[in-house]
């Protein structure tokens, strides 16, 4: 299984779902869970995000490049002098191999990593299929609907939505009561609600995850078939 797994924005819990994931299928095979690009990370570390879904996966931080600024990586690299190396980074992520490969994109689907470069590049060397994370709360509708076409219309299959409820909410905020159930109605993929859950219940959020986009992967082989 090679899954790419994209945001509607940053701070969604892109990564919570991944490192739920990456817990799961290290139980059915070996595992890699790359984050190939990161800003906002101090020199001489891997990052949060990176750091995180070693420790579910069971292997060292997988990361390609890192800026300092927290900022869209084509403007930290500008602010930085350095470049990314959009060959290298493409090779590196095409070359990552495992039973199962979990990339991490940077932000939401449409956020530039450099001149040329975006984040669907970054996925289009990584997988086929994506999961998309979204935050539960107020203008996730739009925002879910709006990425999940992006997504599609760049030539990927979305094999489901993970709805986040570990990210804080106004208090005011009615919407999550409401959220899941019109995502279901208005979308044609699974809609999965992730929970807040620490390190040791990563592994069993992660096969819930997986129960739900099975069904869209075990269709599209009968369709293959």
């Amino acid at each position: 299984m090679r899954l790419f797994i994209t945001g509607t924005d940053t701070d969604v819990g892109k990564t919570a779902a991944t490192a739920a994931l990456a817990a799961a299928l290290a139980e059915r095979g070996t595992v890699v869970a790359a984050k190939p690009v990161a800003s906002g990370v101090p020199a001489g570390r891997a990052g949060d995000d990176a750091e995180a879904l070693g420790r579910a996966a069971g292997h060292p931080p997988v990361i390609h490049t890192t800026y300092r600024a927290p900022l869209s990586p084509h403007r930290a690299a500008r602010q930085e002098g350095r470049p990314l190396d959009e060959p290298g980074l493409l090779a590196w992520v095409q070359a990552l191999s495992a039973d199962h490969v979990l990339v991490e994109g940077v932000g939401g689907w449409c956020v530039p990593l450099s001149e040329e470069l975006w984040v669907r590049d970054l996925a289009r060397a990584a997988a086929d299929d994506v999961v998309v994370v979204a935050a539960d709360r107020i203008g996730v509708l739009n925002h879910t609907l709006l990425t999940v076409d992006a997504v599609r219309r760049d030539g990927f299959r979305v094999l489901g939505v993970v709805l986040n409820r570990g990210i804080p909410t106004a208090e005011d905020d009615p919407s999550p009561s409401t959220n899941a159930d019109d995502l279901r109605m208005l979308l044609d993929v699974p809609v999965v609600v992730l929970e807040h859950f620490d390190e040791a219940g990563a592994a069993r959020e992660g096969r819930r995850l997986l129960g739900a986009i099975s069904v869209i992967r075990s269709s599209a082989r009968s369709g293959e078939a």
